[in-house]
């Protein structure tokens, strides 16, 4: 994402191949009807329900799970997932089957446990519904988070663990060509309702999809194949040569005329957009609008109320820098002209994680490899991004960075110790196999809140990360400052523009009377806000909401408050709404 907003990416597994994230039911409802609805019959409900999701999605499966047998899941039809209304439509009505389902449980029977589980599964549930009727209002494809941007990276890290894995791998790229005309399809009946994409946000994705497929022999995918193909033991020479044959006519061919599908129906579809500003311009834009936040940040704010504890935080950081530069007029030459050490990735993801050991519970050991974005992926791909692990193999995990980034003046190689912590420790990489290690109830890694798994990375970014570079605290607090300020302003700036309507010359003048009066900046941020709805928010008001966590817990608990213990509950609890994680903490603090 826009790299000026310290936004960054991670890509989460389960969202690929769902992307209008729903769960269906319809196959274990027998295995629950006419049995006891106690704790007993609760586990195996969830089990079941886990089983029948993961197998839907062979990416989510992988991605999940490295070894799906030892879960008691041998048989799967390998499939990329569905894109088609009809069969949204049905996972809404097993939505529905499950609300109905869970509420036959007497919840006072369960343990903490499966409350948890119950009261996280019953939100997911109610808040996919309040959107059932606006299935068209959802967008598959998009510059920066689209299906067609994420699909190349998640499949070429792809972990070859068996041939079994390699068959798998290669039937979903054969899929690619399908899933394209599928994807089309709904952007077709997307343009019939008046809800197709700008003509921008086209061009944008058409721009990305001609890149990836410019030579076909010579497609990243290609390469990355070759090269877990001959490090993979136990094949004979032939067997390479022919897996490696196979995978090269695919890519050079469905997978080619896959994103050339994508790109001569956008193509023709073009001019059909009717709206180049918010989604609050469309006959239900506002509803759908509350439907992203809601389910993006894991607040259960309104919107309005969002706005003022937005607008409160800038005008709090604005007060806070005019104090500090009060005392100290120095601090101003400090702050922009202040330079990170100068450290190789893997030097400063080392130093995050021993600095973090004073503030957080100690995580078990796991390895990591820093890789970088394939330079046909570059112009639209975030700065950074970490790529889950399974929570069976926590030992092989992937934090990507975007080279463009790194060299260019609006580089993010001047923050990369942030950022590594945010992608790394003790951000994403370090929240995802601590929570693996809690052994949570697997239907949960199927649930995506990542205002939950983004405002953790943020927290622990702007809190921490800073300080843990070794620089004074002024200047720390002052350059995270900096950073969350502009997080915040563009939070901000996406609930005025998809809600409340604003246009680009709102946004000038807003931008205006803080100093901002750059037209090239104006025009640069509005359309990325255009393009992904509500996409910050998951990043600045998850930060806020764990703030206010932390905030309330100490208020409670007073000096005996204690930060690694409250690091510890959160972890523990796992991805959840903020006030299902709040109501459970003020149990534990109550008791």
């Amino acid at each position: 994402m826009e790299n000026k907003s310290g936004s960054r990416h991670k890509i989460w597994a389960a969202g690929i191949g769902v992307i209008f994230c729903v769960l269906g039911v319809a196959g274990i409802l027998y295995a629950v009807r006419g049995r006891s609805y106690g704790p007993e019959r609760f586990d195996a409900f969830v089990d079941e329900l886990f089983k029948e999701e993961a197998t839907a999605n062979t990416i989510n499966l992988h991605y999940t799970l490295a070894y799906p047998e030892k879960a008691g899941i041998d048989d799967y039809k390998v499939s990329l997932g569905s894109f088609s209304v009809e069969d949204f439509e049905k996972s809404l009505a097993e939505m529905e089957e499950l609300v109905e389902e869970l509420q036959k449980f007497d919840v006072s029977r369960l343990s903490g446990e499966q409350k948890l589980t119950y009261d996280i599964l019953m939100d997911y549930a109610q808040t996919e519904l309040s959107a059932k009727d606006l299935i068209l209002y959802t967008e598959i494809l998009g510059p920066t988070t689209g299906y067609q941007a994420q699909l190349p990276v998640v499949l070429a890290e792809y972990t070859f663990r068996t041939r079994r894995d390699i068959e798998d791998y290669l039937v979903l790229v054969s899929q690619i060509d399908e899933m394209a005309e599928e994807i089309i399809v709904f952007e077709k009946e997307k343009a019939q309702a008046g809800l197709f994409m700008s003509d921008d946000t086209a061009d944008a994705v058409i721009g990305q999809c001609s890149e990836f497929i410019a030579q076909p022999e010579e497609n990243y995918m290609i390469e990355v194949f070759d090269d877990k193909i001959d490090a993979f033991p136990e094949l004979s020479e032939e067997e390479r040569e022919a897996y490696k044959e196979k995978n090269h006519a695919i890519i050079t061919t469905e997978v080619t005329a896959g994103y050339q599908t994508l790109i001569d129906g956008l193509t023709e579809l073009k001019g059909n957009g009717v709206n180049e500003l918010g989604l609050c311009y469309y006959e239900h834009g506002k509803e759908y609008y509350e439907y992203l936040v809601r389910s993006g940040t894991g607040s259960d704010d309104s919107i309005k109320q969002l706005l003022k504890r937005t607008e409160k935080f800038m005008e709090d950081y604005f007060q806070k820098i005019q104090e500090a530069l009060l005392k100290d007029m120095s601090l101003y030459d400090r702050l922009v002209s202040y330079e990170f050490p100068d450290m190789e990735p893997e030097e400063i993801i080392e130093k995050m994680k021993s600095e973090a050991e004073k503030d957080f519970p100690k995580a078990p050991e796991a390895g990591y490899t820093v890789k970088h974005v394939h330079p046909s992926m570059q112009e639209n791909m975030s700065p950074a991004f970490y790529l889950t692990s399974p929570v069976d193999d926590i030992q092989n995990n992937f934090i990507y960075i975007n080279d463009k980034y790194l060299d260019t003046d609006e580089s993010m190689g001047a923050d990369l110790h942030p950022t590594l912590a945010h992608e790394g420790y003790p951000g994403h990489l370090y929240q995802n196999i601590y929570t693996a290690s809690c052994n949570l109830p697997l239907i949960r890694n199927l649930l995506s809140y990542t205002g939950y798994t983004e405002g953790w990375a943020t927290y622990v970014e702007m809190e921490y990360s800073y300080d843990y570079t070794g620089m004074d605290e002024t200047l720390a607090d002052l350059l995270s400052g900096d950073q969350a300020f502009s997080l915040a302003l563009s939070s901000y700036l996406d609930m005025k523009i998809h809600y409340d309507g604003w246009d680009k010359e709102d946004v000038g003048a807003f931008l205006s009377s803080l100093g901002i009066g750059d037209d090239e900046i104006v025009d640069e941020l509005f359309g990325i806000i255009v393009e992904e709805p509500a996409n910050y928010l998951s990043y600045f008001i998850g930060y806020l909401e764990f703030l206010e966590l932390k905030d309330k817990a100490q208020k409670t608990l007073g000096d005996a408050f204690d930060q690694k213990a409250f690091h510890q509950f959160v972890l523990e609890t796992g991805p959840a709404p903020f006030y299902i994680i709040e109501d459970y903490m003020k149990e534990g603090i109550e008791k």
